[in-house]
């Protein structure tokens, strides 16, 4: 498996070289890319010639390459690849779909004061315009994996009421039967969105939990189903248990472009919240035979 990971010479760089090792299992191949603005000070021209700034560049990216490699886990092949763009997110898009990658790697998301996680302004743009899954790491996920010895210890997809349950599921079993993990199926009920006496909330469980194995049965897939409640979203999710290593997929908006990411409001509340790496999943989104 091939995966291209947007690299930052920090500790979110660190997260998203760990996150993809873990993610693409024994033999997985890692592109590391390192984007530059086209426009820099050491490419622009300056009177008289540069001055010594691109050497002063080149032996910069040569110092965040070796270090960048230096953390790629034994049994893993890598390379970087550093490139000058005019849209970072463009940028890596691009570069993905040269190297043949399974999906871009990202880093930890940011903490907010308020205590919740939320994505950059390249992942951002990223989740509204990949044709490629994106996986993002999360604040403390280089500790549960190193607990985890580096590996993925379960796949939990959560899927809603609406169509496009199908692709997420189906990209997280493919994940999951790659490296030998227990697959774990989430629907999310809240209970304040709901406005539903108990005994309609207990069979809109049941209704979820029948469309749910209705879905597992045509795909001939076995997994583990839950359904998550609470008095809204963030406390539902907050009612989940975490293996060391797990990583969560979730499903783009319906509202997305074919084969393109667009998250939708419950997604963007769940990426701020999970506290464990997320692989967002574009819309309509089939998956291939893993590449060498």
């Amino acid at each position: 498996m091939r995966l291209l990971i947007g690299y930052t010479a920090d500790a979110r760089g660190a997260e998203a070289i760990a996150l993809a090792a873990a993610l693409g299992g024994p033999g997985a191949h890692l592109d590391i890319a390192i984007v530059l603005p086209e426009h820099t000070p050491f490419s622009a021209n300056y009177p008289g010639g540069d001055h010594g700034y691109s050497s002063i560049l080149a032996a910069r990216i040569d110092a965040w390459a070796g270090e960048a490699l230096a953390l790629v886990p034994e049994g893993h092949t890598a390379r970087v690849i550093a490139r000058a763009v005019t849209s970072p997110a463009a940028g890596l898009i691009e570069l993905a779909q040269e190297t043949g990658a399974r999906a871009i790697v990202l880093g930890g998301r940011k903490r907010h004061v308020a205590g919740f996680f939320a994505p950059g302004t390249v992942t951002s743009a990223l989740l509204h315009a990949s044709p490629l899954p994106v996986a993002m790491s999360a604040p403390g996920a280089v500790a549960a994996l190193h607990r985890a010895e580096g590996k993925l210890g379960r796949v939990t997809a959560f899927v809603g009421t609406r169509p496009g349950a199908r692709a997420v599921v189906q990209s997280a079993a493919d994940v999951a039967a790659a490296q030998g993990l227990e697959l774990r199926i989430i629907s999310l009920a809240a209970q304040d969105a709901s406005g539903q006496p108990a005994p309609e909330r207990d069979d809109s469980s049941a209704a979820m939990r029948a469309n749910i194995e209705a879905l597992l049965a045509d795909l001939d897939l076995g997994a583990e189903i839950s359904i998550a409640s609470g008095n809204n979203l963030d406390d539902a999710i907050g009612e989940i248990d975490w293996k060391d290593g797990e990583i969560a997929v979730v499903g783009s908006s319906r509202l997305a472009r074919k084969h393109r990411l667009f998250l939708g409001s419950t997604a963007q509340r769940m990426l701020r919240t999970l506290p464990v790496p997320l692989l967002v999943v574009p819309r309509n989104h089939h998956t291939q035979e893993p590449a060498s």
